[in-house]
């Protein structure tokens, strides 16, 4: 009974209850079973909206580039950066402003209502814009800038709210993955796209004219058919009403997402990183021309790269969550966007060639920037996604974009004061961009410090381990159930957690679980101490049994302690008196092949001793229910039996 695993779905208290909470989500807030399961990520509900997003990011991209390079040409010189950074200011407003209508038109009406008119209103915003450009105004420009940014606004929480109400729960993580990825690929293509009808439409974008229009309408055009493609999802609340008060109801918007602490925390989070992203991404075109020195033209490819590693890290995001929304990723991200900032304030001057080794470094460095913000993103937008009450998701969502846009509003006036007024250089913005992400990655480690560390476990588990299970088919898909597997070594419990598609609360001696880091762990994991004595034996009996009534998987060492000799030790009797008054099965596991592992007592030694071989081949063989077990004898057998399986 020394070993520790998983958590279970009750609320923990203190700081702990964060990284509980973040991981599991308590059945009030899981959305209503449907007559019909939910399809995976490969439904063509699913893929229509994974299309029409992909179109609509190329299309914003293409547009905002344009008109960032456009009035660029149109101010004079002193006045670039500061026009880059009305341009950012103008696109994120209305995610600012349309709050309340945004959140309002998710939950009122159905998501592929929303997401069919906002794709539609695309279409005429763009020959909007084509009409812009042709003007030649600065202010007409930036006033479409801030109608497009307007038509996101309102189809970002019905886009992203519709993803748990298109695929199966499992699905999400990687339904979000997919989402990012193709979103990057639009952003590449997007920018290069813009590129070439720039270069094609000078001077002022008025020459061939006729390509702008071909490309922004045509692209609008396609993404209102694949909208067409969009499941019908029902509506989530009827009976809301017109925010006719817009700031009051941004207001109580926000104070939802408040009032639920773990959907604040991960909204601030993703607050954090789009600032950061943003204010990145504007000083990339400073960066490539003050410090590569290169033009415009070559601004695309260190953008694409930069979008590529996004899209790589968005697919490796969904990959390593495994069908769970695995928050253990985003310290790793926000270490790795913080790393990267720091090292391109050291990457060398280019020398105005894509070949130099200055420009080669930027390419590497922006990678690793992309790769590690996937790993930030994809878990909290499934979380807030997935934790967000059904009826108010729009709502809880349109808040969220509310904290982000925020930021990066802020980030744009940001860029604006340090490379103006007070001059600072490119390297020195992305050198502010790496320290101000080391606190954030600190605190974001310490929220979420159990799945950290199980991102860690599992990595360090596969390195020494070969896993083999069988038997899963075995646990209980819902309800309580009392694990007695045979124990081996000290990290049985762990691969037990590993393994179990469901949280598996651990019966632990006291003393193992002391401390104030282990204790941290063992809270959040729900674990379930027990130490010598009448009074705490019986203490520890009766949460064991609570757990159980209450739909927890518990587990529990029968043996007592780890074997000494590599043979299955007698069973202890006390085990069995968890299930009294529970009617919960008993479930018996055999773990085969963690004899002579340095964390067994093989050899008469725990740990001081050299490996026979590295990635120790082990079985975990898991056994079909006991009801009612009448004695521990009876129970060893049916544990020892699977030894054969």
């Amino acid at each position: 009974m020394n070993s520790v695993t998983t958590a279970s779905d009750t609320p923990r208290t203190g700081g702990s209850d964060i990284s509980g909470q973040f991981t599991r989500v308590p059945e009030t807030l899981r959305p209503p079973q449907r007559e019909q399961p939910l399809p995976g990520v490969f439904s063509p509900g699913f893929l229509g909206l994974l299309a029409t997003q992909f179109l609509g990011a190329m299309n914003d991209n293409v547009f905002r580039w344009l008109a960032v390079w456009i009035s660029k040409d149109l101010v004079a010189p002193q006045y670039q950066e500061a026009a880059k950074s009305a341009g950012l200011a103008m696109l994120v407003l209305p995610f600012i402003l349309l709050v309340a209508p945004a959140g309002y038109v998710a939950d009122r009406f159905s998501k592929r209502t929303v997401i069919v008119g906002c794709k539609l209103a695309e279409v005429v915003i763009m020959a909007l814009g084509v009409a812009a450009i042709l003007a030649g105004n600065i202010y007409v420009l930036f006033t479409v800038v801030f109608v497009m940014g307007a038509q996101s606004a309102m189809f970002g929480p019905s886009k992203y709210g519709a993803i748990p109400e298109l695929v199966r729960a499992d699905h999400i993580s990687t339904a979000n993955g997919l989402v990012g990825m193709t979103t990057v690929v639009a952003i590449v293509l997007g920018t290069l796209t813009a590129g070439y009808v720039y270069g094609a439409t000078q001077p002022l974008g008025r020459e061939n004219w006729w390509i702008t229009a071909a490309v922004l309408c045509g692209v609008a055009g396609l993404g209102l058919a694949t909208s067409l493609l969009v499941a019908r999802m029902p509506i989530a609340n009827r009976g809301r009403q017109f925010p006719l008060d817009w700031a009051g109801q941004t207001y109580r918007d926000v104070a939802a997402l408040i009032s639920h602490r773990p959907l604040l925390l991960a909204a601030l989070a993703t607050g954090v990183f789009w600032s950061v992203a943003a204010l990145c991404q504007i000083n990339v075109d400073f960066f490539a021309e003050e410090h590569l020195r290169v033009g415009p033209e070559e601004v695309g490819p260190l953008l694409a790269v930069l979008s590529i590693g996004v899209g790589l890290g968005n697919v490796l995001a969904g990959w390593w969550s495994a069908g769970k929304i695995e928050l253990g990723l985003v310290p790793f991200g926000a270490a790795g966007i913080a790393g990267s900032c720091m090292l391109l304030w050291l990457a060398p001057a280019g020398d105005g060639s894509v070949w130099s080794a200055g420009y080669g470094c930027s390419c590497v460095l922006l990678f690793g920037f992309g790769l590690s913000a996937g790993l930030y993103t994809v878990p909290l937008l499934a979380f807030l996604q997935y934790r967000s009450p059904v009826q108010s998701r729009g709502a809880i969502l349109a808040a969220a974009n509310f904290v982000t846009f925020s930021g990066m509003l802020a980030a744009s006036g940001l860029f604006w004061l340090l490379s103006s007024p007070l001059g600072i250089a490119s390297r020195g913005i992305f050198l502010i961009i790496g320290l101000a992400m080391v606190p954030t990655a600190a605190a974001i480690c310490w929220f979420v410090l159990t799945p950290t560390v199980r991102v860690l476990v599992q990595v360090f588990m596969r390195l020494i381990y070969r896993v083999r299970v069988a038997g899963l088919e075995n646990l209980p898909e819902s309800g309580g159930a009392l694990l007695v597997p045979n124990h081996v070594s000290w990290l049985d419990g762990v691969l037990l957690l590993l393994v179990s598609p469901r949280p598996v609360r651990m019966v632990a001696y006291k003393h193992y679980v002391a401390g104030r880091l282990v204790g941290r762990l063992a809270n959040d994991l729900g674990v379930i101490p027990i130490e010598p004595g009448k009074r705490s034996m019986i203490a520890s009996i009766e949460a064991a049994r609570d757990a159980l009534r209450g739909g927890d998987i518990v587990c529990i060492f029968p043996e007592g302690e780890i074997t000494r000799s590599g043979e299955m030790e007698p069973f202890r009797p006390g085990f069995l008196s968890i299930l009294k008054n529970t009617e919960a099965p008993l479930i018996p596991v055999y773990l085969d092949g963690l004899w002579g592992s340095i964390f067994s007592y093989e050899r008469g030694r725990l740990l001081w001793k050299w490996p026979r071989r590295f990635r120790y081949p082990v079985s975990i063989q898991i056994g079909r229910a006991i009801p009612d077990p009448a004695d521990p004898e009876q129970v060893r057998l049916a544990v020892a039996e699977l030894a054969s399986g």
